[in-house]
């Protein structure tokens, strides 16, 4: 082949080709600057084959090699790792604040710790008075508030377990979908990429998927030569052999009495324990944290109601007579958090509240008569200094020292999780900003390709338009 018009035509129509094949390019990357997972992609030019000629090598335009994502897959990869922890901090900072909100914390003004000093309050406002109506009145009404609060709150700590395990189902659920959809993906990229036609689309895609996987749980994967990708969360192979998927199934359990939930494979029955992410935090919460909460309720709520009733049932009411006032008369009735309230005989007459040490005398008929002196207060003190005495963590805390204790490690659980929220936040927009940079389309980059393809176009329109004057002075020699 020897250098004439015919090859220096063929030069401009490839460079036409080429310039409209990057406007192109350019104007979908413009086109998707706010589309999520979009990454932005970039042409890759090639010199066509160069002849040789009696004059020398000449080069016979340019061609179109590929056109390519702008993706840094290490970056890619720390993203995936650190959104784990930061979905797994995030729930954690969401439950304790339900559960701050829970025990009215930190508006202390309604929540379990004010009530139960307003309760040993009115007991010693009725050891200043133990005749008055008026003082059993209110321990009465104190009593019933602090009952009803401690069964709101055990009410609400399982309303709250019982949404994190629909979560948990849900979870799972859409850990089965992306799964699928990776699968499905896959297919298509292998297709696509055996045929050598362009996937970029689909691997964004896929990428977006990998990103939303990996904030439920821990991820990992890794990309066969066909371009298909294989991934595990946890233990667990989710995605095997490009489109083999692996389903997750959520599954509740009584454990003494706590409903508790645990992840197995579906078609293995291995069960799933997740190292990060979302689906880890609330399994915890479900598991471990809010049972912990309820245990500490409890253990608080049963020892309220056992030495409440050991020192009342050692004194008698108002009247003091063996009808009115029964051996067996408890303040509290209930075992725990759950059912702890008010005895009916005190509902049923506030002069049931024992204020007097009882007395007893047998008299020789073998009747027991029971009394107490009106004015005596000794059991309604009693019951008022019940506040600080130790019967609680083998007799080592006060009510108020527990409460204190069980409400104080709740702050700082919830400070803890808001502060790793917010640092594993930074982190990964640290990384995400650094992909941006990247992957991202820069609209003021874009400009600048549109104006060099743009020229490009023009000058190779140029040499098109010179080729055909060339040859109509050729023609009319």
């Amino acid at each position: 082949m020897i250098v004439g018009l015919r090859s220096i035509f063929d030069i401009g129509r490839k460079g036409l080709k080429t310039n409209l094949a990057g406007l192109d390019v350019t104007g979908n990357n413009i086109a998707n600057v706010n589309t999520e997972g979009y990454s932005r992609q970039k042409i890759q030019f090639k010199p066509s084959y160069s002849h040789k000629t009696p004059f020398g090598i000449f080069g016979t335009g340019a061609e179109i090699e590929g056109i390519n994502r702008v993706r840094d897959a290490i970056v890619d990869r720390q993203i995936r790792t650190q959104s784990s922890p930061m979905g797994e901090y995030e729930v954690l900072e969401n439950l304790y604040t339900q559960i701050e909100n829970i025990f009215s914390e930190p508006n202390a003004e309604y929540g379990i710790r004010t009530q139960i000093e307003r309760l040993f309050n009115s007991f010693h406002e009725l050891a200043n008075d133990p005749e008055s109506g008026t003082a059993r009145n209110v321990v009465y009404k104190q009593a019933q508030v602090l009952s009803e609060v401690i069964n709101i709150i055990d009410q609400q700590l399982t309303i709250l377990s019982d949404d994190i395990g629909l979560e948990i189902n849900q979870k799972t659920t859409e850990i089965n979908n992306i799964s699928a959809r990776i699968a499905s993906l896959n297919i298509k990229i292998a297709s696509a990429e055996n045929n050598n036609a362009s996937a970029n689309q689909l691997r964004d895609e896929r990428d977006l998927e990998l990103d939303r996987l990996s904030k439920i749980s821990n991820v990992y994967y890794n990309e066969e030569s066909s371009g298909s990708i294989n991934v595990s969360i946890g233990s667990n192979s989710v995605v095997s052999d490009g489109f083999r998927v692996s389903t997750l199934t959520a599954t509740d359990y009584n454990d003494n009495g706590e409903i508790k939930t645990k992840v197995t494979g579906t078609e293995s029955g291995v069960e799933f324990i997740p190292r990060g992410g979302e689906l880890k935090a609330l399994m915890a919460a479900r598991n471990t944290i809010l049972p912990g909460y309820r245990e500490n309720l409890n253990l608080l709520a049963s020892t309220l109601i056992t030495q409440v009733n050991a020192i009342h049932r050692n004194g008698v009411g108002l009247q003091g007579s063996l009808s009115e006032v029964p051996h067996d008369n408890d303040f509290f009735t209930g075992t725990d958090a759950g059912d702890i309230d008010v005895s009916d005989a005190i509902k049923s007459s506030v002069n049931n509240i024992a204020a007097a040490e009882r007395n007893e005398l047998e008299h020789e008929t073998g009747e027991v008569e029971i009394w107490g002196s009106p004015g005596d207060n000794t059991i309604a003190l009693q019951l008022a200094n019940l506040k600080n005495v130790l019967v609680l963590e083998s007799n080592t805390e006060s009510f108020d020292d527990y409460l204190a204790m069980v409400i104080g490690g709740l702050g700082v659980e919830a400070r803890d999780a808001k502060d790793s929220a917010s640092r594993q936040e930074m982190v990964v927009t640290q990384f995400k900003n650094l992909r941006d940079s990247t992957s991202g389309v820069s609209l003021d980059e874009e400009l600048t390709y549109l104006i060099q393809f743009q020229r490009g176009y023009q000058a190779a329109s140029r040499i098109i338009t010179t080729v055909d004057e060339m040859f109509t002075t050729l023609i009319n020699m």
